[in-house]
């Protein structure tokens, strides 16, 4: 393909590292499929929104990382195996221009998932909010 970027994709294995994506809220999609043919597709509809830079790094967090990250259980754990990949919004030239469209294939802030996770196992855990703000 004449138009091809050059794809970095890195594997998440640190809470740094996770946090390095939630302080930036960076653009997830949850279980997707990291094939070239996909991430290609992927590319195209950000083309379609004002691009992205080049190279583009794609950040690849497996469910296990997550669950033992964030304490997530029952309900709430993600497949050990499932993809989770995230694109940091320095890396979308027109960030604004995803914000409301990147709902129509499924992507939310990393932040967000975080945190309505948090909000979940929290459910599940038995813990309110007034305790846990107790806790800080």
């Amino acid at each position: 393909m004449e138009n091809e970027i050059k794809i970095n994709k890195i594997e998440v294995k640190t809470k740094d590292e996770l946090d390095e994506l939630y302080n930036g809220s960076a653009f997830t999609l949850e279980g997707f499929d990291t094939s070239k043919e996909n991430i290609q597709k992927l590319i195209e509809w950000f083309n379609n929104y004002g691009g992205i830079r080049e190279p583009l790094s794609i950040f690849i967090t497996k469910g296990s990382v997550m669950n033992k990250e964030y304490g997530l259980t029952d309900r709430n754990a993600y497949p050990d195996d499932l993809n989770i990949a995230s694109i940091k919004l320095e890396d979308i030239k027109e960030v604004s221009r995803v914000a409301i469209p990147r709902f129509a294939i499924g992507t939310r802030w990393f932040s967000d998932i975080v945190d309505n996770n948090k909000v979940s196992q929290n459910q599940i855990d038995g813990i309110e909010e007034d305790d846990e703000e107790e806790e800080d």
